[in-house]
């Protein structure tokens, strides 16, 4: 902490960084689960009904095939991943506001008006300038008027936008899905579970945000190996670095009354 009683630009920083790191954890962990990569011989469903065939003809090779075997870890993974940079993005919201606070006392907000913080992220242009006012409140102009030069809507910023809707994804409607058959195994239940994905249904509003996570998952557990130069789920380092960059460069608006003399 610095020698004074508010929090300085650095103090805050660190914060916000916290959320960033958790998201790089949860990297580590997945790069490792996928590491586990195994492939299982399974009986083929019939393609029409879905239903295995009968016992007697089990062993029969048109009957089987052999799937990627994962820990359901993987999918839950990626989300925390996401979900820990969006929430980074909210973390640094809202020091911009108590830093607001702190340099132009006035009421202070309520806790329904502290509850609306959030970095913004929307749809489109328009929904943007509507929702915005509400969750900046109180924040300085210069950091408002920073956050507006990001874009932070769909066309105008696509990793912030992958970032937002993909956290909504995970939290609200569905798991990652994959491309292709997967068996998962987990500690918290015997056997496996075989996730079936002819024509899945991507849940969201723009599908191809999931897509390209979902393929690049399916892309890094095809290798039999992760090594240095083959960075595991692009997309996810990308998106990380992308946040830890952004939180960095609001530091000038997160300086506190004393830094600002």
């Amino acid at each position: 902490m610095s020698g004074t009683d508010k929090l300085d630009a650095q103090d805050r920083v660190i914060l916000v960084q916290v959320k960033v790191e958790r998201a790089k954890k949860h990297l580590r962990d997945l790069a490792a689960e996928i590491l586990t990569l195994e492939h299982t011989a399974i009986l083929a469903p019939d393609p029409d009904t879905g239903v295995p065939p009968h016992p007697i003809v089990l062993l029969h090779p048109n009957n089987l095939k052999k799937v990627p075997t994962l820990s359901f870890e993987v999918v839950t993974m990626a989300g925390d991943v996401i979900h820990n940079i969006r929430s980074a993005l909210d973390h640094l919201a809202r020091q911009l506001v108590l830093v607001g606070m702190e340099c132009a006392p006035v009421i202070p907000l309520t806790q329904k008006e502290l509850r609306r913080i959030e970095f913004p992220i929307a749809e489109t242009l328009q929904i943007y300038e509507s929702d915005k006012a509400g969750k900046t409140k109180r924040m300085l102009q210069e950091a408002v008027d920073a956050i507006d030069r990001l874009k932070p809507y769909k066309g105008g910023n696509d990793a912030l936008w992958r970032i937002h809707e993909l956290d909504n994804i995970d939290k609200h409607r569905t798991l990652f899905t994959l491309a292709h058959d997967f068996l998962f195994t987990s500690d918290w239940f015997d056997g496996s579970y075989l996730l079936r994905a002819e024509n899945p249904l991507f849940a969201g509003v723009e599908a191809q945000v999931e897509q390209d996570i979902q393929l690049e998952i399916e892309k890094a557990v095809s290798q039999s190996q992760i090594t240095q130069s083959n960075a595991l789920l692009p997309s996810l380092h990308q998106l990380v670095d992308f946040v830890e960059n952004l939180v960095v460069s609001f530091k000038p608006f997160l300086r506190n009354i004393y830094e600002r003399r």
